[in-house]
């Protein structure tokens, strides 16, 4: 079973955290490196100590990373804003089975029948979907000699130090989640993998209707039905299980007290259940193409098709839609002693692919955008021609 990790808040003063390596060091660690206390002499003497032995450096640098950079980073990386979607963390195996099982069909009492048909067998319609981990990415920093020197010139620099090798790589890896996950919406709406229901576009003329529609929509999916997954089985979404996605212009556009009268739900409830993404139709195609280097699976957007990204108005989802685990994470490095620095690897394993079996709707309107050109009328050169059978006339547009 998947678990979700901990999330840890660090607390302690630089001091504290030089003293808490120290404490859990080696004997030649705490025989050389002295007790820091709060005068920038102190941090200075343990500085030229660190600076001066490399045995005793790579020591101090691993522990400060191993120890306490997945706490710091906590309170500075950027986090992605969907990860309340993951499924939490698998710690043994590639593959997680899916298993559904289908709606028991109704018998006729007769005690003349049962006589016969009493020990003959029914067997459940089971169905099962495995997601599989699709996903090994790594992320690299290096750290000199001389940017460990000027860690040492302030107390503030010490945890700085952390910052800099940890922000840049766990950023990374959350920004690259969130766009997996928007590619999957993306990719799965292109390829008829989810359900659309056909709308106006949001606009302030509109907000009535797309609220009412909304609310439907969300009183619908409280009762079994088959319409709104992919695999066609009877299942149903409570209130409480919805999701709402939408862009950053809906949002600004719909009206979140009527959005929450349609879901039934008190305003502040609306709003852990409400969901933003930048925008349904943009892509960072150059990011993607980093992400799934090598990945046969993955198809690039074309422009026809990120024209039709553009119909997304929002989304409706299950909370366990995404199948998303987190299978490996891991932290290491290797000091390079002919460069004088050291390289730090974050490695990232991860399962990302959603059920067949739960809700997920999309409210996609056919109306033309107002912002992109329309194309009214084409007038052709010459206006007018006189051709026998089998001719063929040559016209050119204005």
């Amino acid at each position: 079973m998947a678990r979700k990790p901990q999330k840890l808040e660090l607390t302690a003063e630089s001091p504290k955290i030089l003293n808490a390596i120290r404490d859990s060091a080696s004997p030649e660690y705490q025989n050389l490196v002295p007790v820091a206390d709060d005068t920038i002499y102190s941090l200075r003497e343990i500085g030229g100590v660190i600076m001066t032995y490399q045995p005793i450096r790579n020591e101090f640098l691993n522990a400060l990373i191993n120890r306490i950079a997945n706490v710091i980073v906590s309170s500075r990386m950027y986090y992605n804003p969907w990860s309340f979607f993951k499924r939490g963390l698998l710690e043994f195996g590639e593959t997680t089975e899916e298993i559904f099982v289908n709606l028991a069909s109704p018998h006729q009492f007769s005690p003349a029948k049962a006589e016969q048909e009493v020990f003959k067998r029914v067997i459940p319609d089971v169905k099962s979907a495995f997601h599989s981990m699709n996903y090994q990415k790594f992320y690299k920093q290096t750290i000199s000699n001389d940017m460990l020197k000027q860690a040492f010139l302030s107390w503030e620099g010490v945890t700085d130090l952390i910052g800099r090798i940890t922000d840049s790589i766990y950023t990374g890896a959350n920004q690259d989640e969130f766009i997996v996950m928007k590619y999957m919406i993306q990719r799965a709406y292109l390829d008829g993998n989810i359900k659309t229901i056909e709308t106006k576009a949001i606009a302030a003329d509109t907000v009535k209707s797309i609220t009412a529609q909304a609310k439907a929509l969300s009183n619908t999916l409280t009762f079994l039905n088959s319409q709104y997954n992919q695999a066609g089985v009877s299942t149903s979404s409570n209130k409480s299980d919805q999701i709402v996605i939408m862009d950053t212009i809906a949002d600004a556009t719909l009206d979140v007290e009527l959005l929450a009268g349609a879901f039934n739900l008190p305003y502040a409830d609306l709003l852990a259940q409400r969901v933003m993404i930048d925008s349904f139709s943009e892509t960072d195609d150059e990011r993607l193409a980093l992400i799934f280097d090598g990945d046969a699976s993955y198809v690039p957007f074309t422009l026809e098709e990120k024209q039709k990204l553009q119909n997304i108005q929002m989304g409706v989802f299950d909370r366990d839609w995404f199948m998303i685990f987190d299978n490996l994470q891991e932290f290491t490095e290797i000091y390079n002693p002919e460069g004088l620095y050291w390289n730090y690897f974050l490695h990232v394993w991860k399962t990302f692919s959603y059920s067949p079996f739960q809700n997920a709707v999309l409210l996609v309107s056919t109306t033309p955008d107002p912002a992109q050109p329309r194309i009214d009328k084409v007038i052709l050169t010459p206006t007018e021609a006189t051709a026998n059978k089998g001719d063929t006339v040559n016209f050119t547009q204005q």
